[in-house]
């Protein structure tokens, strides 16, 4: 979407040649993308203490300048971790290993072509369509809207279990995922009706009891929890495996031999990195008086919240670890999968440490902006490699970008908090819930836990995406339907990808009706 805006502004400089409008987009992206991808890391990871500890989490944001200085705080002190991070690995990821880095290579073609008057057309139609609907729907100013949010089916036989959610944003998102994600989650809530229900409720037909009796929402919750603890085995065993094919299936009578190549091999590794880095990576230097100042700032804003210097080291040993992998896997696939790689910084810390809800919530948050700066960086010098510009330039927009973030993203963030329910359909947030409920299993009923955890291997036998089943129990039913319907509609249209741009705008559209209305009502 910024691509597009971008082609529509330069535009107006009809004097530029195509290779200076090319890289005016590809810097407007660099500039304005990695606050996205910050946002969306945070967003995933701050409701979780909401879910742990919602007396703390309504402290924070009743003192609005005390949560904006949080955030920006960690903005600027875990970005500036995570942009250095993404230069050091640069030389590897992007000259060396070559890794392809699929959006990088859509952007460029993107940013190249300089006819898109049809992909405008649609954004602009998307966006109309969208602010159409949203209108109708809640009305605007002292004007009521005609139509209801919701629309039950068959309630004298259903009541509300089956409702159809008037929001354009869940229909944009489920054409875009498609029908491969949303059938899992519709398996997820039927499975809430077939499984997780009756199982709550099998005292009240059976002559005897499982377990103690527990409420729908208690038992599901705890069931939830080992299906979360499943996921996080089945993720840590299969890096475990690969560690042992590495070490031992080659060789089982060479171990100690192997095991010093290894060591000797890395550390080679990390110098030799450490070298390019400073003498051909970035084409910079980094005086070493910013390092320091950034351990400094490190130090300090970990200790503020609670963190021992032993667990600050520990963190950001991991830290760095899965922000490497992170940031592979991005170049490889061009997909970032924050919530597997919390979970495995965030259990090591709960059961070496012992840290509170909000120690452990500053982790995830942490992490999650490190990794999401790093990541986009190396996009961005892959852009720029592409639409020729030097990576020192690509680096200072990113500083750009991420200054702009830390002033404003708090502001943005306290407004949804404190409009919004946090845990309803309107921001649901099902990331940050499923990692509550991983901490909280260390608390549930042991058994309850256990036939989560039998359910996730069942799933994960039958090759069913586990997470998204996981959401489909766990969401309500409108957003699980919504993005059903929204992915029917690929099933209809060939070309998928050329209606993406009309999919952008609905989202642009509603996103900026909900900060609109927000704004009005304080205003009122």
């Amino acid at each position: 979407m910024l691509i597009l805006l971008g082609h529509a502004l330069v535009r107006f400089n009809r004097s530029s040649n195509p290779d200076t409008n090319s890289k005016t987009i590809a810097s407007l992206m660099a500039i304005g993308a990695g606050g996205g991808i910050i946002a969306t890391g945070v967003g995933f990871a701050l409701p979780t203490l909401f879910f742990l500890d919602p007396v703390i989490f309504a402290n924070w944001l009743a003192n609005s300048w005390y949560f904006f200085g949080i955030i920006a705080l960690l903005c600027l002190v875990a970005g500036s971790l995570g942009l250095y991070l993404g230069r050091f690995m640069a030389p590897t990821f992007i000259d060396e290993q070559r890794l392809p880095f699929p959006v990088s290579k859509l952007n460029q073609e993107l940013i190249a072509t300089q006819s898109h008057t049809s992909q405008l057309r649609m954004l602009v139609s998307g966006i109309a369509g969208s602010t159409v609907i949203c209108s109708l729907r809640d009305g605007f100013g002292a004007v009521k809207g005609i139509i209801h949010k919701t629309y039950c089916v068959a309630p004298s036989l259903l009541g509300r279990e089956l409702e159809l959610a008037i929001w354009p944003t869940l229909w944009a998102i489920g054409y875009t995922i498609g029908t491969n994600m949303t059938i899992p989650l519709c398996i997820g809530l039927v499975c809430k009706y077939v499984v997780v229900y009756p199982l709550a409720q099998h005292a009240n037909f059976l002559p005897y009891s499982l377990f103690a009796p527990l409420s729908t929402h208690a038992f599901t919750t705890a069931f939830c929890a080992g299906i979360a603890l499943y996921e996080l085995l089945f993720g840590v065993s299969k890096y475990l495996k690969k560690a042992y094919t590495a070490l031992f299936a080659a060789n089982r009578q060479n171990f100690a031999a192997r095991m010093m190549m290894w060591a000797v091999n890395t550390a080679g590794s990390i110098g030799m990195r450490y070298m390019q880095w400073r003498l051909q990576g970035s084409n910079q230097t980094t005086p070493k008086h910013l390092l320091a100042c950034l351990g400094i700032c490190i130090i300090g804003l970990l200790s503020f919240f609670g963190f021992s210097f032993i667990s600050q080291v520990f963190l950001l040993i991991l830290v760095c670890w899965a922000t490497y992998y992170i940031c592979q896997l991005g170049g490889e696939i061009g997909l970032i999968p924050f919530g597997r790689f919390t979970t495995f910084i965030l259990i090591p810390l709960l059961l070496i440490f012992r840290i509170n809800a909000v120690q452990a919530t500053i982790a995830c948050v942490f992490f999650s902006i490190c990794a999401a700066t790093a990541s986009d960086l190396l996009f961005d010098y892959k852009t720029g490699d592409l639409c020729g510009i030097d990576r020192r330039t690509m680096f200072r927009y990113q500083w750009i970008g991420l200054v702009a973030t830390a002033l404003s993203l708090g502001i943005i963030l306290w407004l949804l908090f404190t409009h919004l329910e946090l845990g309803s359909e309107a921001l649901f947030a099902q990331r940050s819930k499923a990692k509550a409920l991983l901490i909280q299993s260390l608390h549930f009923d042991k058994y309850i836990v256990g036939l989560g955890v039998a359910f996730g291997w069942l799933l994960k036998k039958a090759r069913v995406n586990v997470t998204m089943v996981f959401g489909g129990i766990i969401m309500p039913n409108t957003i699980t339907i919504g993005l059903a319907l929204g992915s029917l509609g690929t099933l209809i249209t060939k070309n998928t990808l050329r209606w993406q741009p009309l999919c952008a705008g609905v989202l642009a559209a509603e996103s900026l009706w909900i900060v609109v209305s927000i704004i009005g009502k304080i205003l009122r």
